[in-house]
């Protein structure tokens, strides 16, 4: 693959991730029910994004942060 193809790919993934994020999210699921139904009941219980990092690091990023891929990617 050529390099320019490779950072095109990578550009798209930023804009649009793909890949298995219904594998992720359902596995987190399992983690949080299995928390859920083990944790104290005097303690307040998790949360399912607890178990989902990159839920998080997409809600962290602030929504007006243009790196100009997206741009880049309409006019190819």
């Amino acid at each position: 693959m050529p390099e320019p193809h490779l950072r095109e790919y990578q550009q798209f993934y930023q804009e649009q991730p793909f890949g298995l994020w219904r594998e992720d999210f359902r596995t987190a699921q399992i983690a949080y029910l299995l928390a859920a139904v083990n944790s104290d009941p005097k303690k307040s219980s998790p949360k399912l994004t607890d178990f989902m990092p990159f839920f998080a690091d997409k809600s962290a990023v602030a929504d007006n942060e243009d790196d100009g891929s997206e741009e880049f990617l309409a006019n190819r």
